[in-house]
C-alpha cells in the first residue's frame, strides 16, 4: 500500500517581517544589513510601515528595490502592524523584527539552521547586543504583578524584589552565553519561528496594542507544546530606546508607559496571576 504523505510547499525559505514607524536611517542600516546577510538564501523581506510618508517611501523603494512596503496611512502600532506582515509572508520560516536591529554576518542562517535541525523548538531569538557591544537582556520568565510591583516602584531596593528582579531575569542561569530554554523572548529584538506553527498557535493577540504581545505569544508556543528557546550563537544589534520606562510617575507624562500600563492589565485579564508550569 502506499503511504499517504502530505506535504505543503512554501514558495521560499524564509520570510523576514520588520515593522517601521518614521526612523529611516535606522530602516537603511537595518535593511543594508539584511540585504548582504541573506544573499544565497531563497527570501524575501516584507517592511510593514505605519503612517507613511510617500516621499520617502520613494526613496527608500529606490534604494532597496527587492524589498515589499506594505504601507498604513494610520499608526498600527506594534501587534497589528506586524500581524499584517506575518499574514502578508509566504516563507516557510519568518523572521519577526522592529527596523532598530542589525543583523551581523551569519546571524540568520544561523538562527535559521538552528531551527530546521530542532523540530520541537517553536520560537527562536539571538544574543541581542546595544550598538556598543554590551549584553542586551531579551529573555524573562513570565511576569507577576509581583515583578511588575518590584520593576516599577521604589519597593525594587527590597531584597525580596532584587530576588524576584534576579529570577525575572534569568540572573542565575548563567548569563548570556547559554542556549537555554526561556519563558519568553522580546520579538522586536528579532524573534524566528516556522510558519506551519505560527499557523497552529496563531497570530500576536490584536488585544494588545504594543506590549505584553510577546509574553503572551510564547505563553501560547508553550501551550502548544513547542519551546522558546535563547540561541546566543547569533547575534542581532538593537539600538533600543525604552519609550515606555521610568517609575509609577511616569503614568501621567509617558503616552508609552501609560499603554505599557493597559496592555499588562489585558494579559493578566487573559491570563490571571498565576504563571504556568509547562
Amino acid at each position: 500500500m502506499r503511504a499517504n504523505f502530505k506535504f505543503k510547499i512554501f514558495p521560499m525559505d524564509l520570510s523576514v517581517v520588520i515593522t517601521h514607524h518614521r526612523d529611516t536611517v535606522l530602516l537603511k542600516k537595518c535593511l543594508s544589513a539584511l540585504q548582504k546577510e541573506l544573499k544565497g538564501v531563497d527570501s524575501e523581506i516584507i517592511v510593514a510601515v505605519s503612517e507613511c510618508q510617500k516621499e520617502v517611501l520613494e526613496e527608500l523603494k529606490n534604494d532597496f528595490s527587492g524589498v515589499d512596503f506594505l504601507l498604513f496611512e494610520k499608526n498600527l502600532y506594534f501587534v497589528r502592524l506586524a500581524n499584517r506582515g506575518l499574514e502578508r509572508a509566504k516563507g516557510e520560516y519568518v523572521l519577526l523584527l522592529n527596523d532598530d536591529v542589525v543583523v551581523s554576518d551569519g546571524s540568520v542562517k544561523s538562527l535559521l539552521d538552528f531551527l530546521k535541525n530542532n523540530s520541537r523548538v517553536g520560537l527562536a531569538g539571538p544574543k541581542i547586543l546595544y550598538p556598543n557591544g554590551e549584553n542586551q537582556q531579551s529573555y524573562f520568565r513570565f511576569y507577576t504583578p509581583f515583578v511588575i510591583l518590584c520593576r516599577r516602584s521604589f519597593l525594587g531596593k527590597l531584597k525580596v524584589c532584587r530576588k524576584i528582579n534576579n529570577r525575572f531575569l534569568y540572573k542565575n542561569k548563567g548569563g548570556f552565553l547559554k542556549i537555554m530554554e526561556v519563558d519568553w523572548l522580546m520579538n522586536g529584538a528579532g524573534i524566528m519561528a516556522r510558519r506551519e506553527d505560527i499557523e497552529k498557535v496563531g497570530l500576536l493577540d490584536e488585544r494588545f496594542k504594543h506590549y505584553f504581545s510577546d509574553v503572551d505569544w510564547a505563553r501560547r508556543f508553550w501551550q502548544n507544546g513547542l519551546k522558546v528557546v535563547y540561541y546566543p550563537e547569533a547575534i542581532f544589534y538593537h539600538h533600543h530606546k525604552k519609550s515606555s520606562g521610568g517609575g509609577m510617575m511616569s503614568l501621567l507624562f509617558n503616552k508609552m508607559a501609560r499603554m505599557h500600563l493597559v496592555d499588562g492589565v489585558r494579559y493578566f485579564w487573559k491570563w490571571g496571576i498565576k504563571t504556568p508550569n509547562f
